[in-house]
């Protein structure tokens, strides 16, 4: 029998895990659509993010879309667009930046314990995170892709990321 969300979700409560961590901060570079921008406010707001910080320019025309595809989201959670690169001016000291990319240093999202202070960011659709942002992460993860096309929808890879992270942090807590 169908059961709505919200009704689920008040008795199991997942969202008390920040009872006892920080929430995290969800990061994307130089995002290029506005359906993907619009998904990552959605997903920012479905894990429970402080905040979604796109660094890039704030793509007038469209932000019309970029709300639309947010839905509700963009109202409960704080979004902004920054030109600012230096990760440190923006992100809290204590957060662990952890870039989501496909990097010759990077490690197995699911053999990699992620930290629970944690920053995600995700990079452009087409050529992933500026190596000037890259080089200022703690760590980088990569997804494994079993199929044939080899890269995700940039929503995409954040969705497993950050639902990675929870189910380790919700499993230890």
């Amino acid at each position: 029998m169908y059961l709505k969300s919200n009704d689920l979700f008040s008795k199991s409560r997942p969202e008390s895990l920040y009872d006892s961590i920080p929430r995290p901060i969800v990061l994307a570079d130089n995002l290029l659509t506005p359906d993907n921008m619009g998904s990552m406010i959605r997903l920012a707001d479905n894990i429970g993010a402080s905040e979604m910080i796109f660094l890039g320019t704030e793509p007038t025309h469209s932000l019309g879309r970029v709300r639309k595809c947010a839905a509700s989201s963009k109202d409960n959670i704080k979004w902004f667009f920054t030109e600012e690169t230096d990760l440190h001016k923006i992100i809290p000291a204590n957060k662990k930046i952890v870039a989501i990319e496909t990097a010759t240093n990077a490690t197995n999202i699911y053999e990699t314990e992620l930290p629970s202070d944690v920053a995600f960011i995700v990079g452009n659709e087409s050529h992933g995170i500026r190596e000037e942002i890259l080089n200022q992460c703690d760590s980088i993860v990569y997804i494994p892709i079993p199929g044939p096309t080899r890269s995700l929808n940039v929503s995409h890879a954040a969705s497993v990321a950050l639902f990675e992270w929870y189910r380790q942090k919700y499993s230890s807590y």
